[in-house]
């Protein structure tokens, strides 16, 4: 898959359904937990829109749920980051991630797309906040998936394009579990 694969829709069934679905928080996300009980909810729910999402291999379509973890995570690490416009914080679910893409996604969004990939492949997961600051505030989140070869929690952060799978953290000053 040398360059980008373009991702685009193809909705099988009812797409009046997420117009139907569609939940709109106007409530702020007051603290990092609350974002991460956020987050888990959209995978959870919503994981199975990755089932509606559909990406060109040279001249085939295919079902992003055939992807790798690998390929998957270089597919969500090369769409743009842009972070949210301050005061807010703007989560949503995979479906409306992928498609309004183009406009750029911060750390949540893609820990979203991450996780609801990690939860469709069943694989345990869970949500880290960290921080790289010196008065240790949690200014980053990212998804961890369970490793049961190697018997270890391993970083899916697709944040930046210069990010690696499994890569560990060293400029990390805290970390933490989200639940």
């Amino acid at each position: 898959m040398g360059t980008e694969p373009e991702i685009f829709f193809l909705i099988l069934k009812r797409p009046g359904n997420y117009t139907y679905c569609m939940q709109y928080n106007r409530q702020p996300l007051k603290d990092r937990h609350e974002t991460a009980r956020r987050i888990k909810h959209l995978i959870e729910t919503y994981y199975t829109d990755l089932h509606n999402v559909f990406y060109k291999d040279g001249y085939r379509t295919r079902p992003v749920t055939d992807l790798t973890l690998p390929q998957y995570f270089d597919l969500v690490k090369n769409i743009p980051y842009r972070r949210d416009p301050k005061p807010f914080e703007i989560v949503a679910r995979p479906y409306y991630l992928i498609k309004h893409r183009k406009l750029g996604l911060d750390c949540k969004k893609k820990a979203v797309l991450c996780g609801a990939f990690i939860r469709m492949k069943n694989f345990k997961y869970r949500a880290i906040g960290s921080s790289s600051r010196d008065d240790l505030k949690v200014h980053h989140i990212y998804m961890q998936l369970y490793d049961t070869k190697k018997k270890a929690w391993r970083n899916v952060d697709a944040t930046y394009p210069d990010y690696v799978l499994y890569e560990e953290k060293p400029t990390e000053t805290f970390r933490e579990v989200l639940k």
